[in-house]
């Protein structure tokens, strides 16, 4: 079968900066060596080098979103601006959020609750997924065992149980496979119908066999493909996932059709 071109679900605009590791390093010894990316022509060169046609990419720091917003305005169906938030700052940040949707056309919020160790569940959050259901993009967020060395419960996905329960209408994708609680992320996945997940930061070498089952199976509708990179190199994640034995019939939607469906993005993959 030829390859299907994909989708990136998630880049970290961190690749604008090569000294920055994120405390990744013990994890990933080559995440310092990444090939720079300089210009939004660099980023879409290497993405099409392996197979990937689009990307939506995450604002990391306030410095990079005018480079992030500026690849989008050039190239709206290849880059799709995300940004990461601090929901501690509360409504000064609600208003920064509305101001990157409309300034810079971000179409997903990126809260990684080990920063601010609270779960999904705290009300600290809450503001910030009524704002995504009332700008209808989606909500990003890390399940599973943080890389970086801070506490890892608060990422259990047992607590997007909830979060989907109060909150029907909004787009609430896990990110990072959700490793160890792999059961926990099917079971969740399964039992509701917006929840979703990008299979980021976990290398497909890594991936447990009832993991790609679930992608073949009750999954297919709700599982993208993803790399945080640069935490994974584009190439070895494509290499790695042609062995794995993904479904032809699954293909389509994991690299692709799901990540248009999830942020509502015409993307152009070719």
């Amino acid at each position: 079968m030829t390859e299907v071109r994909a989708i990136d679900a998630l880049v970290n605009s961190s690749f604008l900066d090569t000294k920055d590791e994120s405390g990744l390093g013990y994890l990933f010894k080559d995440i310092g060596n990444r090939p720079a990316i300089r210009t939004p022509e660099d980023l879409l060169e290497q993405l099409d080098a392996a197979g990937i046609g689009a990307a939506v990419v995450s604002i990391m720091e306030p410095a990079h979103a005018e480079w992030v917003a500026a690849a989008h305005r050039v190239y709206p169906r290849k880059i799709l601006p995300a940004m990461i938030v601090d929901p501690t700052k509360g409504m000064p940040e609600i208003r920064r959020v509305v101001e990157y949707h409309e300034v810079h056309g971000v179409r997903c919020l990126r809260i990684p609750p080990f920063r601010y160790t609270l779960p999904p569940t705290d009300r600290v959050y809450w503001p910030f997924y009524v704002k995504a259901i009332e700008l209808d993009i989606a909500v990003s967020m890390n399940a599973g065992m943080p890389g970086p060395r801070r506490p890892g419960w608060v990422q259990n996905p047992m607590y997007f149980d909830e979060v989907a329960y109060h909150f029907p209408e909004l787009r609430l994708v896990m990110t990072h496979c959700g490793q160890p609680w792999t059961a926990e992320v099917m079971s969740v996945i399964s039992h509701w119908d917006n929840v979703f997940m990008a299979c980021t930061s976990v290398a497909p070498k890594y991936w447990p066999p009832e993991f790609v089952q679930f992608i073949n199976t009750r999954g297919k509708d709700r599982m993208m493909f993803g790399t945080e990179y640069p935490v994974i190199d584009w190439q070895r994640s494509r290499g790695e996932l042609a062995g794995l034995g993904l479904r032809a019939e699954v293909q389509e939607r994991f690299f692709a059709a799901n990540a248009k469906a999830v942020y509502k993005w015409e993307a152009d993959v070719t």
